[in-house]
């Protein structure tokens, strides 16, 4: 059931998006890519009825070992208690110099509007971490504030496509 669950709650997404045969592939994960400028993945894990949602936010690691230290802690303070990440966290791969955002969603007993539903603050959560690694990588200070923002009252409701849209 959760399988099919998590297929539903992706077919839901995709048809927000009007976006045609969107489909776990073989490995049971699904990339999507987000205004051309990086992607989002979808993997659900039948052991643990979880679906997760993760990101890039940086493809490449400082050099700069003051940078590094100041990226880390920025995004150790960020992903504390997921508080600034959409309610999940950060990753990094040293080896692959590589930084994910990460969310898990349990899938045994989601609504199957679920994903639907996370998607824009993830893919904005996303949007505005990327920018903060990017600043602090190029000596700048962060340009964005982490901090989660209340919806505006009176936006229609759905999903707010990026401005270029996002693509299977």
């Amino acid at each position: 059931m959760s399988r099919q669950n998590a297929e539903e709650n992706l077919k839901n997404f995709a048809r927000e998006l009007k976006l045609p045969d969107v489909a776990f592939d073989q490995n049971n994960t699904c990339i999507l890519f987000v205004d051309g400028e990086f992607s989002l993945h979808l993997t659900y894990e039948e052991h643990s009825d979880r679906l997760y949602v993760y990101a890039p936010l940086l493809d490449g690691l400082p050099d700069n070992t003051q940078r590094k230290l100041a990226l880390y802690e920025k995004l150790l303070e960020g992903s504390m208690l997921g508080g600034q990440m959409a309610g999940g966290g950060v990753g990094v791969a040293t080896k692959e110099q590589l930084i994910l955002m990460h969310c898990v969603l349990d899938m045994k007993y989601a609504e199957t509007n679920l994903l639907k539903a996370f998607a824009q603050l993830f893919i904005e959560t996303v949007v505005k971490w990327r920018t903060v690694c990017a600043d602090i990588c190029a000596g700048r200070e962060p340009s964005v504030d982490t901090m989660p923002q209340m919806p505006q009252s009176g936006s229609p409701g759905g999903i707010q496509p990026p401005p270029t849209g996002i693509r299977a």
